[in-house]
């Protein structure tokens, strides 16, 4: 993810090494407000310890979040080159409805009878601490681009009943790039709309708990999130 970054940045020097842009250098702070798109699908896997498998596959797509984030950034006078870090304080969930999935237990750990418990697997994941660190380069007039890498707090939130296995939470990073326009709104005051994407990397959790110990369930999935942002500084 480090290498795609320092590629992204090292084009975007590229760009500003032709542009004729300059900016008085201010601290920046100020606030977002986005409508966000999660995007995700993933696969689990039920192994068994007579190695049969069985995948369950899901897509799930969460449109027109409403997200709000802080931010302070440092805008140089070279060539308005801009360094910065957000903070969303909010958390968000991926999918818009639960998923939901019956199983019959018939076999546990150190009980030698035949079991038919029939159980209910709820699942929903949440995503909180969005935080991300990013540069932003003007091209020309008030077009700017921006890239960054992000990190994501990965909640799972699954209810399994009686003694079914269950996964924890996890964090995620993920590289950023954006597009947009920016200006000044008097003296003191700056403004953004841009579009954003964040590509996270790929999630990887192993179950724990399970009711047949060797029975460990996997689970990976990929994330993406889309936002198209507003933001207002004031200039110190």
């Amino acid at each position: 993810m480090r290498k795609q970054l320092l590629t992204i940045l090292a084009s975007l020097l590229l760009v500003l090494s032709f542009s004729t842009f300059s900016n008085a250098a201010s601290i920046n702070i100020g606030v977002t407000g986005s409508l966000a798109t999660i995007d995700a699908s993933g696969n689990e896997v039920e192994n068994s310890d007579t190695d049969d498998t069985s995948t369950t596959k899901a897509n799930v797509e969460n449109a027109s979040i409403p997200v709000g984030a802080v931010f302070v950034e440092y805008e140089s006078d070279f060539w308005g080159l801009t360094l910065g870090a957000s903070h969303v304080p909010m958390s968000a969930d991926v999918s818009k409805n639960v998923k939901e999935r019956n199983d019959t237990e018939t076999s546990v750990t150190s009980d030698n009878t035949a079991n038919t418990t029939a159980r209910t697997f709820k699942a929903q994941a949440e995503v909180e601490n969005f935080n991300n660190i990013y540069i932003e380069l003007p091209l020309i007039n008030n077009v700017f681009v921006r890239a960054g890498i992000a990190e994501i707090d990965v909640n799972t939130l699954e209810v399994a009943s009686s003694n079914g296995g269950s996964y924890g939470n996890t964090s995620l990073d993920g590289t950023q790039w954006g597009i947009g326009l920016k200006g000044d709104v008097g003296s003191n005051m700056g403004y953004k709309l841009f579009y954003e994407e964040t590509d996270f990397d790929t999630l990887k959790l192993t179950s724990t708990g399970n009711s047949v110990a060797s029975e460990t369930n996997s689970l990976t999935a990929d994330m993406d999130i889309s936002e198209i942002k507003f933001a207002l500084s004031y200039k110190f």
